[in-house]
């Protein structure tokens, strides 16, 4: 990841966070973490450009993913519940909940493993109009861009400023947080 993010830069966390919140799974925060490591370190990025690229990101594969909601929600819906091994009641169920409460769901579902790739697709199958998903969307990936980007960048500063068995410690923390994100 080290490697595309230097030759590719910002355009790999666009692309990795876009098609993850069009439901491919993919790891679109771990490559944000990286490329806002990656700005901390002296080779690194400018980190209004990581920020920008995973908060656009984010929201150009939500607001496709809700497009294709509107589209073909029901059948999409039913198939990415099978894999996910749901009863057809539950993807039903599911989807009157996010019909009543699909602005917080919406909005929360960007911070929740799992939730974020689907949860633009969701938005579109149970009707959610367009005035109301496109600013929870945009306030969501902006949200979650800055404080993913911005952790990860202040931490990289302390981690790069302090003593090696400080570094250790800090960076086993890292990885345990890391791990409970995804």
């Amino acid at each position: 990841l080290e490697h595309l993010l230097h030759q590719y830069g910002c355009g790999v966390v666009f692309a990795v966070v876009a098609l993850q919140a069009l439901g491919v799974p993919l790891p679109g925060t771990t490559a944000l973490i990286a490329a806002a490591l990656y700005a901390s370190t002296s080779h690194g990025l400018p980190i209004a450009g990581v920020i920008a690229a995973g908060a656009l990101g984010a929201l150009v594969g939500t607001t496709a993913a809700f497009a294709l909601g509107n589209w073909r929600g029901e059948p999409l819906l039913m198939r990415v519940g099978r894999r996910l091994r749901q009863s057809p009641e539950r993807v039903h169920m599911l989807r009157r909940e996010f019909a009543a409460h699909g602005g917080w769901l919406l909005f929360i579902g960007r911070f929740i493993t799992g939730l974020r790739n689907i949860s633009g697709l969701l938005a579109g199958a149970s009707g959610m109009p367009p005035t109301r998903f496109l600013p929870v969307a945009a306030a969501a990936a902006a949200a979650w861009a800055l404080i993913n980007g911005l952790e990860y960048y202040w931490f990289g500063h302390a981690l790069a400023g302090a003593a090696t068995w400080v570094q250790v410690i800090l960076i086993l923390r890292s990885e345990e947080h890391t791990s409970e994100l995804q």
